[in-house]
């Protein structure tokens, strides 16, 4: 029976993490094992095994190894076919990369295993965005982590309105709203004081961008399969939506309806170790030291 391939992306940005990723290919290699690169990365390490990320998926590619940060996996996961994408190892070559399970000194000990198949695989939920005019939804990209809905004018504040499964909740001036995953509990998020959620759980969350005073809307956690609802208010001021972090779609004009709901599509994650808490204190709740050097993916 012949071998599924393997493939590699990683940041084009990072000279350590091409360094890397030309390590972990001439390894696989050496093991036998047919290996695919990213397109964009292919001409830096082996041309003629380019791939684009919209042809991977489970049925072609046995996993996919991603060198970089949380940044290249939201990167990638958005990249890769949406219908069965193949599971993904994060290598982590940046600061946190709470999304990795694995570094520059554990990958080729972590890959033994993963050739072996000595692991598990985390299946995290997705969600998808749409732009409703005149009752015709317009899909959005799917989101991983999060789809953040703020002003297109950091001085101006929004006022919106939000409906969870058709039935008002409130109205709030505020700057922004995050709607996140389980997955994307512990990225922006957290940060704007969101909840952390166990990845197995199957959830929205709602989250609030320094809601004014009064306004009401706190942070709530929504079962997986509802549908929220946020229309723009304010005349003249236009918002944009951000899905996570790395799509950003400008100019979404008052009175417009932006719709959330469960996309049907998820991302696996390979996993060495059982204990999702152990990774949590470990790069969350931990001390963490970021490095000076420390900068997004191009």
């Amino acid at each position: 029976m012949e071998k599924k391939p393997i493939a590699i992306a990683c940041r084009l940005d990072s000279e350590r993490a091409i360094k890397l990723a030309k390590r972990v290919f001439e390894f696989l290699v050496q093991k036998g094992e047919v290996v695919y690169l990213e397109t964009r990365i292919a001409p830096k390490i082996f041309p003629h095994n380019g791939m684009d990320l919209a042809e991977m998926s489970a049925d072609n590619i046995k996993f996919i190894i991603i060198i970089g940060g949380d940044g290249s996996i939201l990167r990638v996961a958005s990249g890769l076919s949406q219908r069965d994408p193949p599971p993904i190892l994060g290598v982590n070559v940046g600061s946190i990369g709470f999304l990795d399970e694995s570094n520059e000194r554990t990958i080729f000990k972590d890959l033994i295993q993963a050739l072996n198949g000595e692991f598990e695989c985390e299946l995290c939920s997705k969600i998808t965005p749409y732009i409703v005019k005149n009752s015709e939804e317009i899909r959005l990209n799917n989101a991983l982590n999060e789809i953040l809905i703020v002003s297109s004018k950091s001085s101006k504040v929004l006022q919106v309105s939000v409906r969870i499964n058709g039935i008002f909740l409130n109205r709030s001036y505020l700057d922004g709203v995050i709607i996140s995953t389980s997955t994307g509990s512990t990225a922006y998020n957290l940060s704007a004081g969101g909840a952390i959620v166990n990845p197995n759980m199957e959830i929205m969350q709602i989250t609030p961008l320094n809601s004014f005073a009064g306004s009401g809307l706190k942070p709530i956690i929504l079962p997986i399969d509802s549908v929220i609802e946020v229309q723009l208010l304010r005349p003249r001021l236009d918002a944009k939506i951000v899905i996570d972090g790395q799509r950003t779609i400008k100019k979404i004009a008052p009175n417009t309806k932006i719709r959330i709901r469960k996309a049907n599509s998820h991302n696996k994650f390979i996993r060495f170790s059982k204990s999702y808490y152990t990774r949590l204190r470990k790069k969350i709740l931990s001390t963490v030291r970021t490095p000076i050097d420390d900068s997004p993916e191009e």
